[in-house]
Parts: structure tokens; C-alpha cells; sequence
């Protein structure tokens, strides 16, 4: 009887191991054989795409420029944001920062369709450009309106970068920059996904 009882209990043993070496871990869901987040069914990671909670407080977009007084509106309507001069200040910036840990060591993409009508005469000393804006954590070397064209007057045109992350980082800025003259630029669609993950 001992030794019925006993094989059972080496069956269950060996039984209730096979199950526990194929479950995943709760916290562990998603997660490649490297340990880092996979990339596979990774969300839009943009908050507010259609630029809704512009008059929030506590809204995803946040407004700053160069100094001084006031020197860009933004606005919008139907999820279509304008983002004009209506100052002297050289530059303003449109944007939101994300953090995630799927960023460390990511490649990402941002991309937006633009429309322009800005001046390139400026009476400033910066480059005269309105576009899109990437910024990984604090790192100096920022995608600032770098796409073509950049001034001038252009009909709606999808944009994009694409940049790796640096396994250090986990968060980045992404939005829109205007550095031209007067006029303004308009976005819509914004979009942040990411396209491999860390090996």
C-alpha cells in the first residue's frame, strides 16, 4: 500500500513540475528568451493622437519655447493641431514625453503627416525650419524639423524618423518644432510604435 502511495505521490510530484516549467510568470508576460519586452503587438504609445486635451491641465501635449512672452498658438480641430508664430521668440515646441521600459535599446519611429506655410526669413540666429520633433531622454543630438522641406509652403506630406534608443534610456520627446518665420504648420496623425526591440 506504501508503495502504491508512494508512486502516486512521485506521479503528482513529476506532473504538478511539467506544468509549473511551462507556465509564464504574471510579471513576465511578453517578454523575449533575452528577457527584454518583446516587440509583437506593442501599442501605439502616442497619448492624444487627435490632439483632444490641448486645454487640460493634466493633458499629454505640453507647450515650451525659447523665453520671454508668449510667441506660438497652438490649436485644434477635427484632430488636426496648427501651431503658429504670433511672437518674436525663435523657437517653440509642441510635445509629449513617454516613458517605457520597451524603449531601452529600441528602435523606434515617429511619424505625422505635416502641412506647412512658414517663412524661412527669420530674425533670429537658428536655422529657419517647422516640422517634426524627436528627443531621446536628455541626449543633445534631437531630430528638430530636419525632414524636406522644413519651410516654405508644402500641401499635407507624411514624415517619419527613426532612431535607436540607447539601452540607458527610457523615455523620449516627440512632437513638433517651429523655428521658421511667421506662418504655421499643422500635424496630424502622430504616431510613436516600435519597430525591433533590444537583441
Amino acid at each position: 500500500m506504501n508503495a502504491v502511495r508512494l508512486t502516486q505521490c512521485v506521479i503528482l510530484v513529476g506532473f504538478c513540475w511539467s506544468l509549473a516549467s511551462c507556465a509564464v510568470p504574471s510579471d513576465s508576460s511578453g517578454l523575449n528568451k533575452t528577457g527584454n519586452v518583446a516587440c509583437e503587438g506593442a501599442p501605439e504609445l502616442i497619448v492624444d493622437p487627435l490632439f483632444s486635451t490641448l486645454t487640460d491641465a493634466g493633458g499629454a501635449w505640453k507647450y515650451r519655447q525659447h523665453a520671454g512672452a508668449r510667441s506660438f498658438s497652438v490649436a485644434a480641430q477635427d484632430g488636426v493641431l496648427t501651431f503658429e508664430r504670433v511672437g518674436t521668440e525663435p523657437w517653440g515646441l509642441f510635445q509629449q514625453s513617454i516613458t517605457d521600459e520597451r524603449l531601452r535599446g529600441a528602435t523606434i519611429r515617429f511619424t505625422a503627416d505635416l502641412r506647412g506655410d512658414v517663412s524661412p526669413t527669420v530674425s533670429h540666429g537658428f536655422e529657419a525650419k517647422a516640422g517634426l520633433f524627436l528627443q531621446i531622454a536628455k541626449y543633445s543630438n534631437a531630430f528638430m524639423g530636419d525632414q524636406s522641406p522644413k519651410n516654405g509652403q508644402w500641401d499635407w506630406q507624411t514624415f517619419s524618423v527613426t532612431k535607436t534608443v540607447p539601452v540607458g534610456a527610457n523615455s523620449i520627446q516627440v512632437g513638433f518644432i517651429h523655428q521658421a518665420g511667421e506662418g504655421a504648420i499643422e500635424a496630424r496623425n502622430p504616431s510613436l510604435v516600435l519597430v525591433d526591440c533590444a537583441n
